[in-house]
């Protein structure tokens, strides 16, 4: 059975990466499921020098970039687990629902949601 590794992207920007020439997506917030070749080729699991990877993902194209890139790279976090199910949901509690106001035909109809 193939080893498997879950990438969750937590930077502020959606990374896009290929390998074996199919592209991956890693949105914002979102969790990857890759094999472990996959992991190392794109994203440097278990590799020391991230620079590469870092121009790989579109993090970086100037050295000057570097360190902030890195800093950025530390919030992908790549783990032998799956994550939780509706462990990262927010509570509803003690949430007000907003006024909302349409217009129409120009009524200006209030509702709330």
């Amino acid at each position: 059975m193939t080893e498997l590794v879950y990438v969750t992207n937590n930077t502020n920007k959606d990374l896009y990466a290929e390998y074996n020439y199919v592209g991956y997506d890693f949105p914002v917030g979102k969790t990857v499921e890759l094999t472990v070749p996959a992991a190392r080729h794109m994203v440097g699991y278990g590799d020391e020098d991230k620079e590469k990877y870092l121009v790989q993902l579109g993090m970086i194209r100037l050295h000057s970039e570097l360190e902030e890139a890195m800093e950025n790279l530390k919030k992908v976090h790549i783990s032998s687990e799956p994550p939780e199910k509706n462990r990262s949901l927010p509570s509803a509690v003690g949430v007000v629902p907003l006024r909302i106001e349409i217009s129409v035909g120009g009524k200006v109809n209030q509702r709330v949601a």
